[in-house]
């Protein structure tokens, strides 16, 4: 993602309005793909090109620049449900001279017979992805020559599922991690650490939120632990926050570091607005005999936190009913007086994945399976709740 490489196959650009799609395009009879890009109005140069292959990256024989006369392609631009004001208000940016470029191509791809219509008649505003908005473009987990290294090279291809949480942002924050590994627990002779298991069911319901199509920030992150299948995850000290900066060893400045992160980010991003939420995920230490399951916490002043937090626990609840019949489930939802709670500003809910000291919550986190099916679960409730 330059540090960022521009939407590609998963873009999921930013809007107050609907979901965002590319638009889709049939070649016509010797058209190859430079010659499609130009009846678009769109550059022919190497960059476009090589975003056309990307967001195409399903379809057969394109690297031999062939195209099949009935398919339709998809083209390195999205469309915009416009809010009837300006261009700017749509898209969330104040850049005049760079709104004017994005009105032009507009006209242009109206007279060129392309559109049908101008956006202000059918509020639909075509945006190429190389004139998108700087900050549109800083998509999270970074992603480098078609891939997402921070799910390390095993896990860092994303297929595009669907478009279904396009438009949303969210903020996924794993608990502790740098030099303060979290609560600890002990299984056999090894010692299990909060901050891994966290950050690792983490990058799982980064990785699935992304299949979606949701702008993902992952706000504690690891260099060189990508998603991993070990049962005991090593632990290591050298998770930093996005944007490189250090993670403290001080409680207080790293609660409040990772505060102001979240919510610079989230007044970016266009506020309260847009779609804009925060996960945190933490794994909790009580007494061995204590099994607490998961526990999910909201904003005092918020319905949506609530609303989320209950939506998570139902679809979490209704997978254990289905998978383990008889089991029992003792998570539940509640508010509580929690520094991050308090000061995040976009819709929070704050997660407690276990006890990682109760050796039957220990196998939610050790067992890889069980990790990604948290994940998943997590990621069916977050998708419930945007339906």
């Amino acid at each position: 993602m330059r540090l960022v490489i521009i939407g590609l196959l998963i873009l999921a650009a930013f809007t107050g309005g609907t979901a965002q799609e590319y638009v889709l395009a049939q070649p016509q009879a010797g058209e190859g793909i430079l010659a499609l890009l130009r009846r678009y109005q769109l550059p022919d140069n190497r960059s476009c090109l090589q975003l056309f292959l990307e967001i195409n990256a399903d379809q057969e024989g394109l690297a031999a620049n062939r195209l099949v006369l009935s398919r339709r392609y998809r083209m390195p631009i999205q469309k915009f449900s416009y809010d009837g004001k300006s261009i700017r208000t749509t898209l969330g940016f104040s850049d005049y001279q760079h709104a004017k470029k994005i009105q032009e191509y507009n006209e242009q791809v109206v007279r060129a017979g392309q559109k049908s219509a101008r956006y202000i008649a059918d509020r639909e505003l075509w945006v190429p992805l190389h004139l998108l908005p700087q900050r549109m473009q800083a998509e999270q987990p970074v992603r480098k020559n078609g891939s997402w290294p921070i799910f390390g090279p095993d896990n860092s291809e994303v297929a595009l599922r669907d478009q279904r949480l396009s438009g949303k942002f969210f903020y996924l924050i794993s608990g502790h991690g740098g030099p303060d590994p979290g609560a600890i627990g002990k299984r056999g002779s090894a010692f299990l650490c909060e901050d891994e298991y966290a950050y690792d069911i983490t990058l799982r319901l980064a990785k699935r939120l992304l299949e979606h199509g949701a702008r993902v920030y992952v706000i504690v992150q690891d260099p060189n632990d990508g998603i991993r299948d070990d049962a005991l995850l090593k632990s290591d000290r050298d998770e930093y926050y996005y944007g490189k900066k250090a993670i403290s060893a001080d409680n207080t400045i790293r609660l409040r570091d990772r505060a102001t992160l979240v919510n610079s980010l989230y007044r970016q991003n266009g506020g309260e607005r847009i779609a804009q939420t925060a996960i945190i995920l933490h794994v909790d230490s009580r007494s061995n005999a204590k099994r607490i399951d998961i526990f999910y916490y909201y904003q005092k002043t918020s319905k949506k936190s609530k609303d989320l937090a209950r939506k998570l626990y139902q679809a979490i609840k209704a997978k254990y009913a289905a998978n383990q019949p008889g089991r029992g489930y003792s998570g539940h939802v509640e508010t509580r007086n929690l520094f991050m709670l308090r000061h995040l500003q976009p819709a929070t809910v704050y997660i407690e994945l276990g006890n990682i000291r109760n050796i039957r919550d220990q196998d939610r986190l050790v067992i890889a399976n069980n990790r990604q099916a948290v994940a998943n679960w997590l990621c069916e409730g977050i998708l419930d709740f945007y339906r």
